[in-house]
């Protein structure tokens, strides 16, 4: 009986360190042959949800169509002024009695300020479209977020499980080390050991549950969805390593990115603003019609039969005041400057999170390998304790010490791996690739 035991332990032993050895070299020849292409996924049907039915993204678009009228009021010419007086007892005039007259003005600014007010108008609309684009990109980065999250708490309650499975399976050893009765306190503690072990990762599992609700809850919020709508999550995430991450050179590699078309925008705007300030210093011209009406009055004094005054009037504003125009004018300048310099200082930022992007990415990918071939080699000593302690040479300890050093490794590999994507996402973003055009 004890032979029997030994032998089928041995068998089992091997095969599972022939199995081992298999899914080995499948992780490290999908780990090397990944293409680019597949570097980077992202929840786009639940991020299309968002755009309809997120509270946020419904405002900023009704910001961005409301900075649309702003064109036409721009491009419109100052309201027209319409006066009028009456006259009680009515003026005697030599027409007659005047009761009434009304007038109308309507004034014109400077020659070309009403085309570049338009054009300004034209120039910050735009910049709150890419204000919109940016807060939509926010969005599609959080819920890019949570979901991988999500899907990193899966993939570690599947590790945890992996690790319940090869503790039941190896109670036989336990049986088979303690077979005849021998040592049955020693039996009896490793098995109390195995069931500990189990119920502290059971435990760890009803946590990473409560954590996972507490995202899925999150990301279906943003996607104006019920809050405890199920989520899909892809079954792997696809290996991004290998892919050449090139420091940008100049601010023309960052030309799609919103917020510094925004700012460029404004800058645009600020330039225009100076010609607008300039011309306002300029006077403006009015012109008008005056309508009297006169009753008929009084022969005896001289007076006319009455009837009706029409007078063509032209008005011009007389900008005196040289001390507010040059302000005026200044002020301009000082802002065109400003905004010059803030389009220059946003370059600089996205060029400062671009490096630490790359330097974290690849940091990250260390990690990745490293943690890869700690695993393999874990692997290996794990193979020779459970053949030890099946023979009696090595204590359950030193398993269970090798199977959590296992489960850590894994899930430090896990967690590299979403890090990366998330970074890979962060980095997609800054360029206005993918997801974030």
């Amino acid at each position: 009986m004890k032979a029997h035991y030994k032998k089928k332990n041995e068998q089992g032993i091997r095969q599972q360190q022939v199995i081992r050895r298999i899914a080995r070299l499948l992780i490290l020849f999908s780990f090397a042959a990944t293409p680019a292409s597949l570097a980077q996924v992202y929840p786009e049907a639940y991020l299309e949800e968002a755009l309809q039915n997120n509270p946020g993204m419904q405002a900023a678009q009704k910001s961005y169509e409301a900075s649309l009228q702003q064109t036409d009021i721009a491009s419109a010419l100052p309201d027209p002024e319409l006066s009028a007086g009456f006259f009680t007892p009515p003026m005697e005039r030599l027409m007659g009695n005047q009761w009434f007259d009304i007038r109308v003005m309507q004034m014109f600014p400077w020659f070309g300020t009403v085309e570049r007010r338009k054009t300004a108008a034209q120039y910050l609309a735009g910049g709150t479209h890419h204000q919109y684009r940016e807060l939509r990109n926010s969005l599609f980065m959080e819920m890019t977020g949570l979901w991988l999250e999500i899907y990193k708490k899966e993939q570690q309650k599947e590790v945890i499980r992996q690790s319940i499975n090869i503790l039941r399976e190896r109670e036989d050893i336990i049986y088979s080390r303690y077979e005849g009765g021998r040592q049955g306190s020693g039996l009896a503690l490793d098995i109390y050991r195995m069931e500990i072990q189990i119920a502290d990762l059971e435990n760890r599992i009803e946590k990473i549950d409560e954590e996972k609700e507490s995202r899925v809850r999150s990301f279906n919020l943003l996607a104006g969805r019920e809050e405890t709508a199920a989520i899909e999550t892809p079954e792997d995430l696809p290996e991004i390593s290998g892919i050449n991450i090139a420091a940008p050179s100049g601010g023309n590699d960052f030309g799609g990115n919103p917020r510094l078309n925004m700012v460029a925008a404004r800058a645009e705007a600020a330039e225009l603003q100076k010609d607008i300030n300039r011309l306002m210093t300029r006077p403006m011209l009015g012109v008008g019609l005056q309508y009297s009406y006169f009753a008929p009055g009084r022969a005896a004094m001289g007076q006319m039969d009455g009837g009706h005054m029409i007078m063509p009037m032209v008005s011009v504003s007389l900008p005196v005041f040289r001390k507010k125009n040059e302000a005026t004018r200044q002020q301009a300048i000082l802002l065109a400057e400003a905004a010059a310099f803030r389009e220059s200082d946003q370059v600089n930022n996205l060029k400062i999170q671009w490096a630490e992007l790359t330097a974290e990415s690849r940091n990250i990918q260390r990690d990745h390998d490293f943690y890869l071939q700690q695993l393999e080699i874990t692997h290996k000593a794990w193979d020779l304790v459970l053949t030890g302690y099946a023979a009696g040479d090595e204590g359950f300890d030193e398993l269970l010490r090798l199977l959590d050093q296992i489960a850590d490794l894994e899930w430090r590999l896990l967690e590299a791996k979403v890090n990366q994507h998330i970074k890979y996402a962060e980095m997609d973003r800054i360029h206005a690739r993918n997801i974030f055009e």
